[in-house]
């Protein structure tokens, strides 16, 4: 016979406040989850939105994530039964893993692409600031009004700057200033060099001063520091293929492992120990190659 085992009344009130514990430690456990993933969706649905404003694409940004994120849920239940089913049983954990990686990849890339794009077209705006200005300051010598220099650089067609003056253009149609209209360009390029062009316009518009002058002085000094920056890379262009194959080389080590030697490789991820050391080596080497790319970016 079991004996039966009586509690007393400070047991059952212990055992009862325990319960009670852990209950309530479960729902605020769970209220933060929830609240730091609403967190998280909300910043990058701010962010998203953002790029797309600057990309001046004409998409929804919660219908993009909704649809990277039915994008990796498809590719991580494939990437479940397929590296599940590669070793000799069925491995959950393997495959577990493979989903939740392909999950976050596919979750992440179009910010991956956007961020691309808006890097790209930062450069080239960047690239055409100078030889606008220098255009505008030749139309202002010539008699035109600053209306008419923008226009002129709309026609050239040299896009993307092109663009962005022709909606500034639009802007002041619609009866906007032109002060107002060249700063939010500045606010949606997000470049130092449009908002101290902006700046610098406006300040000679207020003050009566020698814009064709001013002109001058913002392209002289935009080439100069282009020089600079472009010297700059050139120096620290060493350090930063140093640390991309910093980054990049445990990952091509482990295929290459996986090419030679695959039933180790898999039996690495099917054991515990082996998936919490790779999560572990991915964390460090983000930390590292984040620390690298801080110490080799120098802003001019």
């Amino acid at each position: 016979m079991i004996p039966e085992i009586e509690l007393s009344v400070i047991d059952r009130l212990s055992v009862l406040l325990l319960a009670l514990a852990a209950a309530f430690g479960a729902f605020a456990f769970s209220a933060s989850v929830i609240r730091i993933s609403d967190d998280l969706r909300r910043r990058m649905l701010e962010e998203t939105e953002l790029e797309l404003r600057e990309l001046l694409l004409q998409l929804p940004a919660n219908q993009l994530i909704s649809a990277a994120a039915a994008l990796g849920s498809f590719g991580g239940v494939l990437a479940f039964f397929v590296v599940g089913a590669m070793g000799r049983g069925f491995d959950i954990s393997a495959g577990i893993v493979a989903a939740a990686v392909v999950f976050v990849v596919a979750l992440l890339l179009p910010k991956l692409i956007l961020r691309i794009l808006r890097q790209r077209r930062r450069e080239k705006l960047g690239n055409q600031l100078e030889e606008a200005l220098g255009s505008m300051s030749n139309s202002l010598k010539a008699g035109f009004s600053i209306q008419q220099a923008l226009e002129a650089i709309v026609q050239q067609g040299h896009q993307p700057i092109s663009v962005e003056f022709k909606m500034v253009i639009q802007q002041t149609r619609l009866g906007m200033s032109l002060d107002d209209a060249l700063r939010d360009m500045a606010r949606r390029v997000q470049l130092e060099d449009f908002q101290l062009t902006s700046s610098a316009i406006a300040a000679a518009r207020i003050t009566g001063g020698d814009l064709t002058g001013v002109l001058e002085r913002l392209a002289h000094m935009i080439r100069e520091r282009r020089r600079i920056q472009r010297r700059v890379q050139s120096l620290t262009a060493q350090g930063r293929l140093q640390g991309l194959l910093l980054a990049v080389l445990p990952f091509l080590m482990l295929l290459l492992f996986f090419a030679i030697r695959p039933k180790m490789i898999i039996g690495f991820f099917q054991a515990p120990i082996g998936i919490a050391c790779f999560i572990l080596c991915m964390i460090l080497q983000g930390i590292g190659y984040l620390f690298t790319r801080k110490i080799v970016n120098i802003d001019i």
